[in-house]
């Protein structure tokens, strides 16, 4: 999983991870924008790698993430819904930005990185 983190034109972070990640990296522009959800975060990964938690979700404004002691999980919020009834057969939704998952240290390295740059 490779992500960059840049600066949109008005000085805001973006955070940019790579085909089959963009969920993360919508979830990192939209949902980490302040300090204590960024905390809030990396003590949670604290307590799962203490086994003092099981598994933890928050919820964002356009998506959901589930997290566990093996993987975090992103889902849009769209996604997170039942799928229109009228689907013609034979189509596929595309939901690499939609969902996302990586390991737990992927994403502790992600979040750190990330807390850094926005500092």
């Amino acid at each position: 999983m490779d992500y960059e983190f840049t600066l949109d034109e008005y000085d805001r972070p973006v955070a940019i991870f790579s085909s089959g990640f963009e969920a993360l990296g919508r979830w990192f522009t939209e949902e980490l924008n302040n300090h204590e959800l960024i905390d809030e975060l990396l003590d949670i990964i604290e307590q799962l790698e203490q086994n003092r938690i099981e598994r933890r979700q928050l919820y964002g404004n356009d998506s959901q993430l589930d997290i566990d002691q093996d993987e975090v999980v992103v889902t849009a919020s769209a996604l997170s819904s039942d799928a229109p009834a009228e689907i013609p057969e034979g189509t596929r939704l595309y939901d690499d930005e939609g969902q996302a998952s990586c390991g737990l240290q992927d994403f502790k390295y992600a979040l750190s990185s990330w807390q850094n740059f926005v500092v």
